[in-house]
Formats: structure tokens, sequence, C-alpha cells
């Protein structure tokens, strides 16, 4: 009866209602069951203990693929595209060389500004086959989906997938999906929480900069308008100096590509009561940021050491004054999630000796489960801002080391902004509707921050830079630290 099934609800359907009705005899031989004469009468216990004992299987297995997952071993039967199976170990997987090169292209793809959609249009035209194809013709094995007749139809959906799986990192993820049951197969992720994390544990296929490069191009990627083919380049790196709203690209089909142009966000929303334009023209902001990166690298790579020694300096002073803060409100934040829950264990008990009635019970516990809530939201983003704060103290050899291998720039890429800008702030004219008008662009950059302005270097130091050239000098504040942009000059 257990090879007719272990589950007891179906095998009783089927013995007791569907062959009856149907006229069909079932026999069992080992069991000694057998219709025709029914004197099955122990035919349901034993689709119970069949069932009972499928149920054990499932138990152990689960529990030796937990043991198997939280030793960091690879629990998964299919390697992700890009690797294969080791000969030497089944169990590790090593980079396949003609689909791994094809993962390095989609996301090089992706660091240039392109989407998922666009991505998988471009694999089409190039003739790509998918995962499920490639893997199908590496081994003979048929996925689900797998449709030979369309061997080279990738969808936005796989290259999402690829584009965020951690593994081209060298990284595994165990214990990512379960499934309901041991009856009920469908799969389901877990809880990020619940995630079993290994770093290192394979050779990666893309470096950690242009996986953050991806990232960050794809968390603030927007779909462009129907009338517009490029992406707007600087999609999420523009802020407001006023509101700290995003400046948002306005383009139309009767404009000239000269005239498109960045306002703030609040200011289209809202109105002129709760912020003013900012208004900067596109191609003005491009050649600002292009001329001070050009400013800026030049110096890292001519003047290394006085570049490092100047940048440590700031951070050291800026940097340790924003992680002190930061800090504070983490153990702040801390110290008030423990109160709550004394709070509100407090407030239990008195409720369940009658000390307070339940409609006071549950406003207030409503509003401390909200603040708490609110809380441990918050601590991991402080953390992971506290982190990168303590990180930027010793990352000036990385911008260094940037600044050395993109040695000649001559236009910006999604690549380069994100590679080297953490973010654009852009300040209002100090003449309204004037065409000359000042207006501060504070840009910063990643691994050293906001820079300072370049002043002409003072005679103390003519023998060690030459003379002509221009020092980083710390200014006191950071609106003092802007670079400078005329309205109608975009090299300004």
């Amino acid at each position: 009866m257990s090879r007719l099934g272990r589950d007891y609800l179906q095998v009783g359907q089927y013995t007791e209602l569907i062959f009856p009705s149907m006229g069909i005899r079932f026999v069992a031989v080992n069991d000694g069951v057998d219709s025709l004469y029914g004197d099955n009468d122990f035919a349901p216990f034993k689709n119970l203990f069949n069932d009972f004992y499928s149920k054990d299987t499932s138990r152990k297995i689960r529990s030796v693929k937990k043991a198997q997952a939280e030793r960091g071993e690879r629990i998964a039967t299919r390697p992700p595209y890009g690797y294969r199976k080791s000969e030497d170990n089944p169990k590790r997987i090593v980079p396949d060389e003609q689909s791994a090169e094809m993962v390095r292209h989609i996301f090089r793809l992706c660091a240039e500004g392109r989407g998922p959609s666009q991505i998988a249009k471009q694999l089409k035209a190039e003739q790509v086959p998918t995962p499920t194809n490639y893997y199908y013709q590496q081994t003979g094995v048929a996925l689900v989906n797998l449709d030979t007749e369309r061997p080279y139809n990738w969808n936005s959906t796989t290259i999402a997938n690829i584009l965020s799986d951690v593994s081209y990192l060298g990284h595994t993820i165990n214990m990512r999906y379960t499934t309901i049951s041991y009856k009920n197969k469908k799969q389901i992720e877990r809880p990020e929480s619940e995630w079993l994390k290994f770093e290192n544990t394979h050779e990666p296929l893309i470096s950690q900069e242009l996986w953050d490069i991806v990232q960050d191009i794809r968390k603030h990627k927007k779909r462009p308008p129907k009338q517009m083919d490029t992406p707007n380049l600087f999609s999420g790196l523009v802020f407001c100096a006023d509101c700290g709203g995003t400046l948002v690209l306005h383009r139309a089909h009767t404009m000239k590509e000269t005239q498109n142009n960045f306002m703030c966000s609040t200011y289209k929303k809202r109105g002129k009561e709760e912020c003013s334009s900012h208004y900067i023209r596109e191609t003005q902001l491009k050649a600002i940021i292009l001329d001070d990166l050009k400013r800026v690298t030049h110096y890292a790579r001519q003047k290394e050491k006085l570049f490092a020694e100047h940048i440590t300096r700031k951070n050291s002073a800026e940097t340790r004054q924003e992680i002190t803060r930061i800090q504070r409100e983490i153990d702040a934040a801390k110290r008030r999630d423990g109160e709550l829950t004394a709070l509100f264990k407090r407030l239990y008990e008195d409720n369940v000796l009658g000390r307070i009635p339940n409609e006071h019970f549950r406003l207030l516990s409503s509003e401390y489960t909200t603040e708490q809530g609110q809380l441990r939201e918050k601590l991991p983003r402080l953390g992971e801002r506290l982190e990168q704060l303590r990180n930027s103290l010793t990352n000036v050899a990385q911008f260094i080391d940037k600044a050395k291998r993109y040695s000649d720039l001559t236009e910006l890429t999604p690549e380069i902004l994100r590679l080297f800008i953490e973010k654009i702030v852009v300040g209002e004219k100090s003449k309204k509707y004037s065409r000359t008008a000042e207006q501060d662009i504070c840009i910063y950059y990643r691994d050293i921050g906001l820079m300072d302005t370049p002043v002409t270097q003072p005679e103390t130091q003519e023998t060690e830079l030459g003379m002509g050239e221009a020092i980083f000098t710390h200014e006191a504040t950071d609106a003092a630290s802007a670079a400078t942009a005329a309205g109608t000059d975009p090299a300004a």
C-alpha cells in the first residue's frame, strides 16, 4: 500500500471512494489487502503508519541538510549559472569559463546603465543560450521551464536574479528557501534573518567594486520615458541642499538636449512654498562633475602622499565626530528598546492584576509596540552607516588606486560616476533667475567624502609642489567646501 502512496488522506480517498465507485479491484499482496473480499479493516491504520514513516524520513533529511548548511557546505543540487561542479569534489563549485564570462558581461552592461530588460534584449540579439538551455547542452538534464524551441529567449527576471546573486562574489547562502511541508513541495523564501551566509567559499566571478556599483545603479534605476532612449546618468545621485530631496531630470521631445535640466522634486510637487527650484542644466552638471573629477584624481595620482595626509586629517576630524554622534544615537535607541520591553512587561502584569483597564492596555501597548518596531528598523541602518564611516577612515588608498586605474577620464559613464561619487548636493543660485549667479555644488566622493575647495598654493610649500599648483585646504564647514559653478559657464 505504501507504493500506492504515503498520504493517508489521498490513499484512503482512492481505496474507499474512487476505486469502488469505478469498479476497480485493489490488491496489495504484501499487506494482505484485497478489495474484492472487503476484509480490509486494518488498511486505514497501515495508511497512517506509512504517512508517519514519510513524515519521519522528511524530518531526518531536513535535520541532515540543516547540519550541512550550518557547516557551510553547499546543499543546492545545481550550481549557479557561471559555475560547474568540481571534478575533484562535487560539493564544491568552480567557474565555468564560457558561462562565467557571460555573467561578467551582464554585470558590465548593468554598470554601463542598462536595465534587465535591455540586457535581455541584447543577449537575445547576440544569441546567447539561456541558463536552462546552457545547462541542458552541458549536462543533458532538462530543468523546469526548459524551452529548446527558443534557446535564446532571455527575460528580465532571469537577469535581475543574476544581478542580485551573491554567489558571484564567492559567497554561499544556505537556508534561503524551504518547502511548506513534506507533503506540499511548493518552495517559499525564508526571512533574511534566517539565512546562513558563508563568505569566500569559492572563486568569485566579479569584484566587490563592480558589485557595489551594480547594486547602487539598480537601487536608483528608473525607467526612462518612452520618448527618451537614454536613461538619467545621475539617477539617485543628485540632491537638494535645502530640503534634502532628489533633483529630477526634466526632458521632453520638444526640448533640445542642451535644455535638459534638473529641478528639486519637492519644488515640482509642492511649489515654492516648500522649496525653490535649484535649477541646473544637465550639460552644465556633467561638465562640472567631469572637471572636478579630473582635478581630484589628478592630485590623487600626482601628489599621493600629500593627498593621503590631507584626507586622513579631514576624516579624522569630521568622520570621528559623526561616528561619535551615531554611536550615541545607537546607544540611546538600544536603551529605549530595553525600557520599552520592561514597560510592556509591567503593563501586562498590571492589566492581568486588574490595575489598569483593558482599553488603556490596548492603547498603550499599541503605542509601545509601534515605537519599538520603529527603533528596531532604525538600528540596522545606523549600524550600517557606522560601519561605512569606520571603513572610510582607511579607504584613501582605495581611492588613489581607482584614480590610477582611471587616469584618462574623457566622459562620464554610470560606472565611473558610481565608482567615484557617493552623492551630489546642489544649492540654489545666489541671485534668482540670474544667468551668471554663483551656485554651490557639493560633491561627496566615495572613500574620502566631501572635498575641499582648491586655493592658490602658499609660498611656504612652493618647493614641494611647484609654483602655480593648487592644494586642498580644510574648511570648518561643508558649505565653505562646495565647488562653485556659474550658471552659464559649465567649466567654472
